[in-house]
């Protein structure tokens, strides 16, 4: 492995739009947290909305002491695919996520926290048909939310989309391997 971006920030914030230009145009592959906590959540037959993908994540974080991330979702995709060499890990949500990332791959991580001011991000989620704006403030107020936001100062890179196209951004996170 030579690259294993970690993407952090509140939702909304621009991570898909961030993540898809580093995929369409500089080949990273993708790992989806998100698509193995929903794969989890319809094998219980639970629901797949916001809140129990959250809780389901903060179930994991506390029963792998934050492990479940490398061993159940990252560590099974780079041996999936041993001959990629750029790998995008959509949301990481908690400083021991990006510790034991950092500890287990060393100088192959970055880790970026993808911000935007509070009033865009809150337009992007209604506009987006996510849910109404009572649905994003409640969602804002769930402790994995809290920490997902809170990332900013455990990043190598935060950049605000509101001030960067993705194309922009995609164009300083790759800067950030040539330092």
């Amino acid at each position: 492995m030579k690259r294993l971006l970690l993407l952090s920030g509140p939702m909304a914030s621009g991570k898909t739009s961030v993540s898809a230009v580093l995929q369409e145009i500089l080949g990273f592959v993708p790992i989806s947290s998100g698509s193995f906590l929903r794969a989890q959540l319809a094998a219980r037959n639970e629901p797949l909305d916001r809140y129990h993908l959250q809780e389901l994540g903060d179930s994991l974080d506390r029963a792998t002491d934050f492990s479940w991330l490398i061993e159940s979702v990252a560590s099974p995709a780079f041996e999936a695919r041993p001959g990629v060499d750029s790998w995008l890990l959509d949301a990481v949500r908690k400083p021991r996520q990006v510790e034991l990332f950092r500890l287990r791959f060393a100088n192959d991580v970055r880790h970026v926290h993808i911000v935007a001011p509070e009033f865009l991000l809150e337009q992007r989620y209604v506009d987006r048909g996510l849910g109404d704006l009572e649905e994003y403030r409640r969602s804002i107020l769930h402790p994995n939310e809290q920490s997902a936001r809170s990332l900013a100062g455990f990043a190598d890179k935060i950049l605000d989309t509101n001030e960067h196209t993705p194309l922009e951004i995609a164009d300083q996170i790759m800067s950030i391997w040539e330092k």
